[in-house]
């Protein structure tokens, strides 16, 4: 509010404010005046000027409603709250301040994008209408309803103690929790004896059933209001939670609803591994054939983790087996069928290696897939799974150069329309995964005839979502079109700045040395080892890349620094692989002290198992410009990287990594941080590249590296997030 003060010859003093109509307010509530003048000049500069106009569309008859709601009609209320005088001193305050509240929830909500804008008449209007009928004793729920959760939120909170507080906080949460069901089950406790609860409750557990569960079987106030809801729904899952199988039990509740099975025939066959794992494919192709349908089905997601699960405790066995006999290794899979098989596969992306997914004497489980179909042909293989999650099985085949071989197995219109359903709809996703799959694939793809045939249905797509107009769908196809060009005559690097330029991101194929150093001139370094045996291996091959005449070592009860003594100062911190779980108490220690004395890395790598990687990148830090992950580079991984250091540089490995392959390329990149030298990947990797072609053992092992400039999938979502953000 622009008011006049009134200037004594004393200079200027708070003796009031002078309106129109000469109010006078007394200073004791000229502070509560002030905080709402603040706000009202917050909302007019927010499109950067100071015009009293607050621009918040294109549509002009919007933008003076706006205004006039925000500057006009709130100096009103502000007048009409000091010229009422039937108001005491308290009372004026207390709506002063709620006035004031709901200007800066405002504010505050319009600048994080968590409020139409277009909302503020409609809120200012409600606030008055809600400070008349509180100075009445009247109910405020009766406004407080119409209003959405994001207006509404903290506009109730200064009625406190009107009657229809309580009601109107109620009808709050139902509104937030209806469109928060994945997040609201910690938020019920204050509204347990409310009705709505009851429907919040059966809202989640069609969405997120697992949840449900979980506080069912808690000893809870939450407990007790679920075991009481009356939703069959709800009803299942509390008798789920009642047999000590529940977890196994509970990717079944489709089949439970629907009268196929019971409780008591489930958890007789849940106890042997072998017979579970069997039982889970069977039922995920049903629900897989459901979701095809159009259905949604419930234990779909749980049929998914607990199967992911299960399958990589075979595909450990088969790893860890590596240097056995093919019999003795693959014996846990002797019995499995095609589909079984196929299973495995899918979950199994981030730990199989090349050799356990195929290799000469045709074992692998890709091998022994494609040989129990009978007959041996792929088509027939995805029909028998439903193609549940087929995108992630071919991008997987072009990875292990198994694609070619595949698709070669079915007839050419059936393998075309494959690769068409390949890169079709992507836009109808709910995350990005389906299309770095397919960015990925493109990256592995050495057929000319077969990449030609992708660029023209991802072009095929483009034109499609972009006569819907769907923006989404513009974005995915967009960045795939530009990334599935041609590599340019001059090669990698020529190739990588092209991309760089068309997609407007930094350049993907070298990290400036300057970018590494922290303020005090010091590259630091973090690498992460576990309490395993292939840590504790590790560790002791690493430990072996830094001799004493270049490096300064000293070790204490939970790291290891590594310090540099020529070239450019370098330090490296890397936790000791203390037995488990004590290695993860390393590795807080080791965060504790980094924390304490302002250290943040710019390179990280992780070395150990997929199941360690979660705890590394638990660990990551925004500083993050190289992160080296050895294994591990499913879209995942890949997209939690990038959430939370976007301009990481990421190299992975289409298999479990290997010290082998690990260790080159980490005394690569240390002769070149030293050197104060830029980190370019395709200089690098050339040199790697010229190194291993003389280690017939290793090179396969090095090939399934996937250095930064060619990580397609991490381009892509690097591309697509500065698109999202630029529209922003």
């Amino acid at each position: 509010m622009r008011k006049i003060l009134l200037i004594i010859a004393l200079g200027i003093v708070y003796s009031g404010w002078s309106f129109g109509q000469k109010v006078q307010i007394p200073i004791s509530r000229q502070g509560f005046h002030d905080n709402i003048d603040k706000e009202q000049t917050a909302a007019d500069k927010f499109d950067g000027k100071l015009d009293e106009r607050v621009k918040v569309s294109d549509d002009e008859s919007m933008n003076l409603q706006v205004t006039n709601a925000l500057l006009k009609q709130v100096d009103d209320i502000q007048t009409e709250i000091e010229l009422d005088t039937a108001l005491d001193h308290r009372l004026k305050v207390k709506y002063l301040s709620g006035l004031q509240q709901t200007l800066k929830d405002y504010n505050s909500k319009r600048a994080f994008k968590r409020i139409d804008a277009e909302e503020a008449p409609a809120m200012v209007h409600a606030y008055r209408d809600m400070m008349h009928a509180d100075v009445k004793g009247e109910s405020i729920y009766p406004i407080a309803r119409k209003l959405s959760f994001e207006a509404g939120e903290r506009m109730i909170e200064p009625f406190g103690d009107n009657p229809g507080y309580k009601e109107s906080r109620a009808e709050m949460f139902a509104k937030y929790a209806f469109k928060n069901l994945e997040t609201i089950m910690p938020k019920l406790g204050p509204y347990l004896d409310n009705p709505v609860t009851d429907s919040v409750v059966a809202a989640v557990a069609k969405k997120y059933p697992n949840q449900v569960l979980t506080y069912a079987t808690s000893y809870t106030p939450t407990a007790s209001a679920i075991r009481r809801n009356q939703d069959p729904l709800v009803q299942q899952i509390v008798q789920i939670g009642r047999s000590n199988q529940s977890t196994k039990l509970m990717p079944f509740i489709d089949q439970l609803l629907d009268g196929k099975t019971t409780i008591s025939e489930l958890e007789a066959s849940v106890s042997d591994d072998d017979q579970y794992f069997r039982q889970m494919v069977k039922a995920s192709i049903v629900l897989q054939k459901r979701k095809a349908n159009g259905e949604n089905p419930l234990g779909l997601k749980s049929m998914q983790e607990n199967m992911k699960a299960k399958s990589l405790r075979y595909i450990r066995e088969i790893n860890d087996l590596h240097d056995e006999s093919h019999t003795v290794r693959f014996r846990v899979v002797k019995d499995f069928t095609p589909e079984e098989l196929y299973y495995l596969i899918i979950n199994g992306q981030e730990e199989l290696y090349t050799s356990s997914y195929t290799n000469a004497a045709k074992n692998g489980l890709y091998d022994q897939m494609m040989l129990r179909m009978k007959p041996s042909r792929g088509d027939s293989l995805l029909m028998l799974v439903s193609f549940d999650r087929f995108k992630k099985f071919i991008a997987m085949a072009a990875g292990f150069n198994t694609l070619d071989h595949f698709l070669k197995s079915m007839d050419p219109e059936n393998a075309n329309y494959l690769m068409v359903k390949f890169v079709r709809s992507l836009e109808k996703t709910e995350d990005l995964e389906d299309a770095v799959d397919v960015a990925n694939s493109f990256g592995s793809i050495r057929d000319p005839k077969l990449l030609d045939f992708l660029r023209t249905e991802v072009r095929k797509n483009l034109v499609f979502v972009t006569g819907k107009k769907d923006k989404r769908g513009m974005t995915i196809y967009e960045l795939l079109n530009s990334i599935f060009t041609d590599e340019g005559a001059g090669g990698d690097s020529s190739w990588a700045s092209d991309m760089s330029a068309k997609l407007k991101l930094p350049p993907i194929n070298y990290v400036e040395f300057k970018d590494l150093p922290s303020d005090s001139g010091r590259v630091y370094q973090q690498v992460f080892f576990y309490g395993d045996e292939d840590g504790v291996s590790s560790y002791a091959s690493f430990m072996g890349n830094f001799p004493r005449s270049e490096w300064d070592v000293n070790k204490n009860k939970y790291w290891t620094t590594i310090t540099s003594v020529k070239g450019k100062p370098t330090t490296i911190f890397a936790n000791n692989p203390l037995d488990e779980p004590e290695d993860k108490t390393a590795i807080e220690k080791l965060a504790e002290y980094l924390d304490e004395k302002d250290i943040h890395p710019t390179i990280f790598i992780h070395r150990g198992h997929s199941y360690h990687v979660n705890t590394t990148l638990d660990n990551l830090q925004s500083t993050a410009r190289i992160v080296i992950l050895g294994s591990c580079g499913g879209y995942h991984n890949l997209a939690t990287v990038l959430e939370k250091a976007p301009e990481a540089h990421i190299i992975s490995s289409k298999q479990v990594g290997t010290r082998w392959v690990n260790e080159p390329i980490i005394r690569s990149l240390e002769d070149l941080v030293r050197g104060g030298k830029n980190v370019d990947w395709v200089h690098m990797w050339a040199g790697l590249s010229k190194k291993f072609s003389a280690e017939p053992a290793n090179k396969p092992l090095f090939d399934d590296y996937v250095p930064p400039h060619k990580n397609l999938g991490a381009i892509f979502i690097k591309a697509y997030r500065q698109v999202m953000k630029d529209e922003n």
